[in-house]
């Protein structure tokens, strides 16, 4: 796995993305991001996200960038599968719906991002919170 460093490459310098400006530019950083990701690709990954990322999520909380890429390697750690279902973007937005199997059992998510200059700055994740919080997360001095 490659591991995030201070790289002064954003996403959209990544060999997953051709370089043509579209209208789906959003949804590419969206898809490159979560294709980065679930292949353990976190130096690519965090070109993704902006230093002013901001996170809103159901079980935990991430003052900064560094804590939610540190948080979704573990998580990719843990996930023996994610498969993507679907994908939208329009204009600076996108959302991809998956489902992940992690030790714990089967979570789907949908996740809603907000592109800037080419990297997310916002990612509202939505997912039933009923299997995590069975297995210890979100209690008070849990990850």
């Amino acid at each position: 796995m490659r591991r995030p460093q201070d790289q002064a490459l954003t996403c959209l310098s990544s060999d997953l993305y051709d370089g043509g400006m579209t209208r789906d530019d959003a949804l590419t950083v969206a898809r490159t991001y979560h294709r980065a990701w679930t292949s353990g690709d976190f130096v690519e990954a965090g070109n993704c996200l902006s230093d002013m990322l901001r996170v809103e999520v159901p079980i935990s909380s991430y003052p900064g960038k560094i804590d939610f890429l540190n948080a979704v390697q573990l998580t990719r750690e843990m996930a023996s599968r994610v498969e993507l279902l679907a994908d939208f973007g329009h204009d600076d937005e996108a959302l991809l719906l998956y489902d992940m199997t992690l030790p714990m059992g089967e979570l789907r998510v949908a996740e809603h991002f907000v592109i800037s200059d080419g990297q997310i700055t916002l990612i509202q994740q939505v997912h039933d919170t009923a299997t995590l919080r069975a297995a210890g997360f979100g209690q008070p001095g849990a990850t």
